[in-house]
């Protein structure tokens, strides 16, 4: 039996394919490489997204998480361990005190303490609201969804596993002036987006409406056929990523991709709820057109219910 991939991007039209070959060779042609004409259109198509003063595209989502750490230079950092590994690559590059914070067992969004400044996730694309004003949202699953809380920035990730791609990309967002001036100057001399990969988004950007829909009608037809614990959505949610805990040791055929997705990366030498999570959750294919009915009959046939 073919192999269901866990993940992959919508895909793109002969015209939008052509398109993007055109203007490819228009850019090479031009010479002009960076924020020429599809950088700012990919920038304007976020702002009218989330009426937000700034937008400043960045060669991927990690950078703009390091940039904005980088702003705010906090005395310690407090991070849910329940995260993806390159925060932690980012966190010790730094050299930044860590407080790792666990994460709520239903929503599996930061439980956070009342002091020091936040790394806030927005877990698979669930918006959550953290306590500081000043918050850096990795937002990472996110792009699409509605903002619960500014904070001082919200970070997107446009890599090949989110909603839309652009090969590889991240986006910042603001309406803090001063944070936005020091991202550009930070931003030009470490970490641009090509035309390329901004062209490539631009394209990618005009499913975004209809990947969302798709990912919460996905997430309702899993959540009601499968038995499991689903990710509990407080606010609301992008279902970029659509898992659940195996409580009743439920078998996946063979064919299915999965992943566990996000790991334990911090310890704070205690049982916990990232660690219940990250032993139980299984996390399953979602993209624009997988064959999710198919998925579930298989669970089902496999699992003799």
């Amino acid at each position: 039996m073919e192999k269901i991939p866990f993940h992959k991007p919508i895909e793109l039209s002969d015209i939008d394919i052509e398109f993007i070959q055109d203007n490819i060779k228009n850019i090479l042609k031009s010479g002009r490489f960076k924020d020429f004409f599809w950088g700012p259109n990919l920038e304007k198509n976020i702002k009218d997204l989330y009426n937000v003063e700034y937008v400043i595209p960045t060669s991927s989502c990690t950078m703009g998480l390091y940039i904005s750490l980088l702003y705010l230079n906090p005395s310690f950092i407090q991070v849910p361990m329940f995260n993806w590994w390159s925060v932690l690559y980012i966190l010790k590059a730094l050299k930044y005190d860590i407080v790792w914070n666990d994460v709520d067992m239903n929503t599996w969004l930061p439980i956070e303490t009342y002091k020091g400044n936040s790394l806030y996730l927005n877990t698979f694309g669930s918006m959550g609201k953290s306590r500081k004003k000043d918050a850096i949202y990795d937002s990472s699953h996110c792009l699409g969804a509605k903002i619960e809380h500014m904070g001082l920035t919200h970070v997107f990730s446009l890599a090949p596993t989110k909603l839309i791609t652009s090969g590889e990309g991240g986006i910042i967002i603001t309406n803090n002036k001063a944070f936005y001036e020091y991202v550009i100057e930070q931003r030009d001399k470490i970490c641009r987006m090509d035309e390329i990969r901004a062209l490539i988004g631009c394209v990618y950007f005009q499913y975004l409406d209809i990947i969302l829909n798709w990912k919460k009608m996905v997430y309702k037809y899993y959540k009601k056929h499968i038995p499991g614990q689903f990710q509990e959505i407080p606010n609301n949610s992008t279902y970029n990523t659509i898992g659940f805990l195996n409580i009743t040791d439920l078998k996946i055929p063979r064919h299915i991709e999965i992943r566990q997705y996000y790991d334990p990366i911090g310890d704070n030498g205690i049982r916990n709820n990232s660690k219940k999570i990250h032993r139980n959750i299984i996390c399953l294919p979602s993209w624009y057109h997988c064959p999710y009915k198919e998925i579930v009959d298989s669970i089902k046939e496999e699992n003799d219910f």
